[in-house]
């Protein structure tokens, strides 16, 4: 199975991540994580990102993700729903060159890489993940950035739940399950567990049984549904430049009416 731990900076994934692996010994971490490559090629990141970056990034996650498959049990440090969170802050902020023509680039790419997951494992910031803010170098420690990021996961989290067959962000067939972690380190494990055994399988079906289960979505059982469904699909497939700009135009409106929880 195919995990991702997503969220804003300072939330603790680092230490999920190594708590994660220490008890579900079946599963292996990617090595070549989008930090060794921001470090290997001193790329500008976080508040100071550009599209370079970006790019560069959102496609290194996206090859690293192609290398496994659902027989494989590995988990990964962010995926590119998070780098597209990043540059949704930058366009918003107008902070770099990032800008609508960039973002409507980078959403395909995102949507088509979410079928290389099962599970996205997301840490909001709530009165239950109570993280000191530690500087480790590389990581964010601004508060207030910190806080905005975590506003457009939300977004996005809210988007998944409820318009999972007519978003941006997932694919319409086989999308991962999103799922909200919380706690101190032991709950957070704890919780994860509800969701996998110990062998490391997932509990209780497929991740798009889950997926389903969580976005209230069901099998369709009248053809002339099922085929009206298939039109509609083909139809939204073929969503113009201008449509998808519209969906960020409803993004940062959004936000501006009250998205930053």
């Amino acid at each position: 199975m195919r995990i991702a731990i997503a969220g804003t900076a300072n939330m603790g994934k680092s230490t999920l991540l190594k708590d994660f692996l220490t008890y579900f010994s079946s599963y292996e971490a990617d090595t070549e994580t989008y930090r060794k490559k921001i470090k290997d090629e001193d790329l500008p990141h976080s508040k100071e990102t550009n599209k370079d970056t970006q790019w560069e990034i959102l496609n290194h996650m996206i090859d690293r993700m192609q290398l496994y498959g659902k027989d494989d049990n590995v988990i990964f440090d962010r995926c590119p729903l998070d780098n597209l969170v990043y540059s949704l802050w930058s366009l918003e902020k107008n902070a770099s060159d990032i800008d609508d023509d960039f973002i409507s680039k980078c959403l395909p790419l995102v949507q088509e890489s979410m079928k290389h997951l099962d599970i996205i494992f997301f840490l909001p910031i709530s009165k239950f993940n109570k993280v000191p803010i530690e500087n480790d170098g590389m990581r964010e420690t601004d508060e207030t950035y910190i806080k905005e990021i975590d506003a457009f996961f939300k977004v996005i989290q809210r988007h998944y739940d409820e318009n999972p067959q007519s978003n941006p962000f997932f694919p319409r067939e086989d999308m991962p399950a999103m799922i909200e972690i919380f706690g101190n380190p032991q709950e957070r494990l704890e919780m994860i567990k509800l969701y996998i055994d110990d062998e490391g399988d997932l509990i209780g079906g497929t991740a798009e049984d889950m997926a389903n289960l969580l976005t209230g979505g069901g099998g369709i059982d009248d053809a002339s549904v099922a085929m009206e469904q298939l039109i509609k699909a083909q139809e939204d497939s073929d969503k113009t430049e201008k449509e998808v700009k519209e969906q960020l135009k409803n993004i940062k409106e959004f936000m501006d009416k009250g998205g930053k929880l």
